[in-house]
């Protein structure tokens, strides 16, 4: 492996200089600068960032532990994260618990769920990382944080309760304001809606949305015109059954999982979506455009939500004082497709 001693030797000129250029300290000639660099990329040479970030005592090095890289928004979540950083000059490591590939959908009650999560927060502390993002898979709050876990922590897509660290999540209520309000534009009045599970955080948040869009165009909240679901296609058909029974013609489904359930059911008894029944999901994934008619859907800022988690922590890193508020919001927007 080259080192900046055979830089030096090859360029004819000190150690100190290669190392002033490398890490951008000292007054160095443009000339000599661009040899060096040159020279560097002749001979293959790597930086050894770790080694030169501890003699600083300071890593750059930022930790990122996904509960599950393999749901679907953590992704988008790890990209943003990685934009900031990279525009900041860190670089990260990524740990994955694959808790739900391990472990299912309620992975988090799992009984050794705290345990792995403190070997992996202990893992990246041995690795000198400055600060840590933790990505929850679902919206929960984690309990089993330390109080002397030294290192700063930002969670986001959930909660940590510890002191300090702050959260990033994306406005739940917001969003199915909006896609209420959308089918309320439309001059629809008896509007139903397709829940997620009655015991998820994104489910609340959603029905509060739901109930402020009816409250403001003065409508009363019917509970017959709501569906219990369980973010499944299947829950989804069922939902659209008990809504057409109703007399329902405008539907909010709180996921684009379920709204398939309702496309199903539609085709099966004769109705065309965006002509007899309008259609909003939630998530704007893939499989929106592939549904006939396409799917409008409340597009989730997740590649927003990540940049941001990333700037709390360097806002927590550099400027050395905590997060004046605990949770941030990043709000949703609409994407309007033939279904609405």
């Amino acid at each position: 492996m080259t080192t900046i001693k055979d830089i030096a030797q090859k360029c004819n000129v000190s150690i100190a200089t290669v190392s002033n250029v490398i890490n951008d300290r000292g007054k160095v000639s443009k000339e000599t600068k661009d040899l060096i660099w040159k020279t560097a990329r002749e001979m293959n040479y790597v930086p050894n960032f770790m080694a030169r970030n501890l003699k600083q005592r300071q890593t750059k090095n930022i930790g990122i532990i996904a509960e599950d890289l393999t749901i679907f928004h953590t992704p988008a979540v790890v990209d943003g994260i990685n934009s900031y950083l990279d525009e900041k000059g860190y670089t990260f490591l990524l740990g994955n618990l694959r808790m739900f590939q391990k472990h299912g959908d309620e992975f988090y009650i799992f009984p050794e769920y705290e345990g792995k999560v403190l070997e992996e927060l202990n893992i990246m502390a041995s690795k000198q990382v400055s600060g840590i993002i933790y990505i929850e898979g679902h919206c929960h709050t984690i309990t089993c944080i330390p109080e002397n876990f030294s290192i700063p922590i930002v969670a986001a897509y959930g909660f940590i309760e510890k002191e300090g660290v702050p959260s990033v999540l994306y406005n739940d209520e917001q969003g199915a304001w909006m896609a209420t309000s959308a089918l309320l534009k439309k001059g629809c009045k008896e509007i139903g809606m397709i829940t997620g599970m009655t015991d998820s955080y994104h489910t609340r948040m959603r029905m509060q949305g739901y109930h402020k869009a009816l409250y403001e165009q003065k409508i009363p909240f019917n509970p017959q015109w709501v569906a219990e679901g369980d973010w499944t296609k299947e829950s989804g058909y069922r939902g659209a059954e008990k809504l057409m029974r109703q007399g329902i013609r405008a539907i909010f489904s709180m996921n684009d999982l379920m709204a398939g359930g309702v496309y199903d059911y539609m085709r099966e008894n004769g109705y065309q979506i965006g002509k007899d029944v309008l259609l909003v999901g939630f998530d704007d994934r893939e499989i929106c455009k592939a549904y006939y008619p396409a799917l409008s859907s409340v597009h989730l800022p997740l590649f927003e939500l990540g940049r941001y988690a990333a700037k709390l922590l360097l806002d927590l890193l550099e400027e050395d004082k905590p997060s004046e508020e605990k949770n941030h919001y990043i709000n949703c927007s609409l994407k309007y497709r033939e279904s609405l």
